[in-house]
């Protein structure tokens, strides 16, 4: 932590060589006298700023910082909604100390403040306020801040990292929501309550809805023989009942999910169309309940009510950007203690790094991992400070209730993997060091992954309605494991719906024509991917909503409403 010297300065400082250097070749006495003068007056000032660096040395400078509640209802953080950044930096030393800028770091999905200035006097706190945003939702960390450090002059400025990790919980998108009772199913059964749908039932139970003119297939039963005597028309009792919607919401989290710029992915557009859907669903009095898959089922909440239940399906969302499993990420183990390792050096100071290998016959080899540049890492060392870090988390966790228990302790690895693997993929989640997903899985998996969502929900639970929410990539690779549980869901009373995000309309526009291009060869491509398994999903009456970013869940829900009305009048 040494002064170096600024753009400034470097102008300064050249400045005077140039007139020692001229005066000398031309024997100019005064050219050599300024520039002397010059010099000496950067060395008198870099002796003036070094104290600075003292003072960062031996921590004479403080900086914390907190994220006051939003403007949701429950102080919550939403995405696209800015909310304040409060950074508080205390000076200990004896100097004011000029904070050149502050620029804080964190996760890819933040929009975090840059280039922050202040001015801290000697002994006093200055807090500095900055605008922040999230992109999207999840669990995302705040990592720390780096500050420049200035003299008045502005020639010579020193750099410190500050770690300070907070995590913030970020909800989906608040979507207002209208004609809601487009997804209500014609008929129902009864549950173990009722609710609030008026829903249309054939028999004897009920209220009396209407009367009206006997249409073929009309059982016998429902005639009004006194209206028909009275009309000398046939005339039949419409009933009516309350009952409760039963909706599981089924999110596909593959890789082809997840390809854009954060808050624009398709997992975003699914993330925030359940949320909305669960909303106004739970609002309604209804029951709802989630599954999450890629080539399995990830996480399961079963269908419930309430504001609670609500609250506990958003943990499940927003925990779909923090995904570390073992079988779902797409780096080996060389490179996750790389990414641990280079986290520990930066925030905690901490360097695993081994500066000589051992001999080959070492038994100290068992607990040394080579990087995958060749860098061995100490895995003693960073499995003692990895478990220090996670004891100490779960105990703060204990006193601030922002994620759920299994959060703390879930990670799915294989049976005869390292434990201390699965002990630093934990350590990753809740830090916020990003693994990168795994792109593709083999051929068939992404089918068997929704033929199991779907046979969980028609086998576990009964459900009126099956919204899946999936690209369909993958899915007509293996047309009698995904295609044929939906249709028997659907032979089977239950209203299933497709909405499938296009892909092509979430990618960023492209700007040069090579990208035009290469967008348009893409876009073919993924049209004839969405087409085909489009068409395998028709043939069984199951509607199938291409959306894109811009189609809320209120025009997603008029088009499955007008789908059904199309095919009625067919």
């Amino acid at each position: 932590m040494i002064p170096s010297l600024a753009m400034r300065g470097k102008l300064v400082l050249a400045s005077g060589a140039t007139f020692v250097i001229v005066g000398a070749l031309y024997t100019a006495p005064p050219l050599v006298a300024l520039g002397g003068v010059v010099i000496f007056a950067v060395l008198a000032a870099y002796l003036w700023f070094f104290p600075t660096a003292i003072l960062l040395r031996r921590r004479k400078i403080e900086l914390s910082w907190w994220v006051p509640p939003g403007d949701q209802p429950g102080g919550a953080l939403s995405v696209d909604r800015p909310f304040e950044l409060h950074v508080a930096l205390r000076n200990h030393g004896g100097r004011p100390l000029r904070v050149l800028s502050c620029d804080i770091l964190g996760t890819a999905a933040l929009e975090l403040p840059q280039h922050l200035e202040a001015l801290v006097p000697a002994g006093r706190q200055v807090e500095l306020v900055g605008e922040t945003r999230a992109a999207s939702a999840g669990y995302q960390v705040v990592h720390g801040a780096v500050l420049i450090f200035g003299d008045i002059l502005g020639l010579f400025d020193v750099r410190a990292y500050f770690p300070n990790p907070i995590a913030l919980k970020v909800f989906p998108r608040a979507t207002a929501l209208s004609r809601f009772a487009s997804m209500r199913p014609r008929g129902g059964a009864l549950h173990e309550r009722v609710g609030l749908h008026q829903v249309r039932q054939r028999g004897l139970q009920g209220e009396l809805r209407e009367l009206r003119d006997h249409f073929m297939g009309d059982p016998f039963k429902q005639i009004a023989w006194k209206a028909t005597a009275r009309r000398r028309k046939l005339t039949v009792r419409e009933m009516e009942t309350e009952i409760v919607v039963t909706h599981q919401i089924l999110v596909d989290i593959s890789g082809s999910m997840r390809g854009g710029h954060p808050g624009r992915t398709k997992l975003d557009y699914a993330i925030d169309t359940a949320a909305a859907l669960a909303r106004s669903a739970l609002e309604a009095g209804d029951r709802v309940g989630l599954i999450t898959f890629d080539s399995r089922i990830y996480s399961e909440l079963r269908p419930g009510t309430g504001h609670h239940h609500f609250l506990k399906l958003v943990d499940r969302l927003v925990e779909l950007h923090s995904i570390v499993d073992e079988d779902l990420t797409d780096l080996t183990t060389g490179e996750l203690v790389t990414a641990v390792a280079k986290y520990l050096a930066h925030q905690e100071a901490v360097d695993v790094r081994l500066q000589r290998a051992p001999p080959l016959d070492s038994p100290k080899w068992e607990r040394i991992q080579a990087g995958p540049s060749g860098e061995l890492y100490d895995l003693g060392v960073m499995n003692t400070v990895v478990t220090t870090l996670l004891k100490s988390m779960g105990q703060a966790a204990q006193q601030r209730s922002l994620a759920p228990a299994w959060w703390w302790s879930r990670v799915n690895v294989s049976a005869d993997a390292d434990p201390r693997m699965a002990k630093l993929r934990l350590f990753c989640r809740l830090r916020g060091i990003e693994l990168p997903y795994r792109p593709r899985h083999e051929a068939g998996r992404r089918a068997r992954g929704l033929a199991a969502a779907i046979n969980r929900v028609t086998t576990e639970s009964r459900a009126d309605v099956i919204m899946v929410i999936s690209d369909l990539v993958g899915v007509a690779e293996a047309p009698e494991l995904s295609i044929a549980p939906l249709a028997r869901a659907k032979r089977g009373g239950q209203r299933v719906v497709v909405v499938a995000p296009f892909g092509p309309a979430f990618a960023p526009p492209p700007r040069s024509p090579e990208a035009q291009s290469v967008a348009a060869v893409l876009g073919r491509d993924a049209r004839a991917v969405l087409d085909t398994a489009s068409r395998a999903i028709l043939r069984h009456g199951i509607p199938v909503i291409e959306t894109g970013p811009r189609d809320g869940l209120g025009s997603v829900l008029r088009r499955i409403s007008h789908s059904r009305s199309m095919r009625q009048v067919a």
